[in-house]
């Protein structure tokens, strides 16, 4: 066992000190995984499901339109109240969060390299004087370049992220080329939701369909709460090697977690 993290029994590599980016990271993968227990147990006993229904009669009563009212005093409305019923919605949104909060980390990562190393954003790109002259110290002007470098780079692709990880930090991020490839569905499969509302297309099925799974244009991602927070545990996993590798070889400041 590493003395840098232990692994826990989910299989998910915990950290015992990591960089200010990870702290980030981590609470929002943890506060994550909160909500879903949260949503896991939240189902109604019979009391509180009547209770609930009383009250959307009540809301709902004289209205002009006895249909929904009917639907309430029916068993069919107890769809309402069960976590299974919006696993499709919630899934989605909750699989976004997690690629946003890896996304996240690598900017927030790059920044704390940058300010450690700034001569990393060395280019042969001009400026002009009256942008350099606009800020009143060296670290401000630096701020600024950084902000922009990274916003540039995540306008772009993986590819594009990778290749600066490489060329200019010396890190690979991805293992092997079957990491890359499942990173590569990670973030398309945000894509789809985000633009998409999550509507599998016929690029994404001939470039994503193997052996052992078939993607069908026009069929819904679809996410369980159980695999979303397998997902949260990969994707930990690999923000975790990956902080150790760039905190060391920068020797950027890591604090204690908690």
């Amino acid at each position: 066992m590493s003395d840098k993290f232990y692994i826990n029994k989910f299989g998910v590599k915990i950290l015992k000190e990591g960089t200010k980016a990870f702290r980030i990271f981590s609470i929002e993968t943890i506060n994550l995984e909160f909500l879903l227990i949260y949503i896991l147990f939240s189902e109604s006993s019979k009391e509180d499901l009547n209770d609930k229904k009383g009250f959307l009669k009540v809301l709902y009563e004289n209205n002009g339109d006895d249909t929904l009212i009917e639907f309430l005093e029916s068993e069919k409305s107890d769809m309402i109240f069960s976590a299974k019923s919006y696993e499709k919605y919630f899934g989605q949104m909750a699989y976004t969060r997690i690629t946003d909060n890896v996304l996240s980390y690598f900017k927030d990562i790059l920044v704390e390299v940058i300010q450690a190393k700034p001569q990393i954003l060395k280019s042969k790109e001009k400026v002009a004087l009256d942008y350099i002259f606009s800020f009143n110290n060296m670290e401000d002007l630096i701020d600024d370049i950084t902000e922009k470098n990274i916003e540039k780079l995540f306008y772009g692709s993986i590819n594009d992220i990778k290749k600066f990880f490489s060329d200019r930090l010396g890190i690979q991020l991805f293992e092997n080329e079957i990491a890359e490839k499942n990173f590569e569905q990670f973030i398309k499969q945000r894509n789809l939701i985000v633009h998409n509302r999550g509507i599998i297309s016929k690029e994404f099925a001939k470039d994503f369909s193997n052996e052992y799974v078939t993607y069908n244009p026009g069929n819904i991602l679809v996410f369980s709460y159980e695999n979303l927070s397998d997902i949260n545990g990969a994707m930990t996993n690999l923000i975790v090697d990956l902080d150790l590798k760039i905190s060391e070889k920068f020797k950027l400041e890591t604090i204690k977690l908690d």
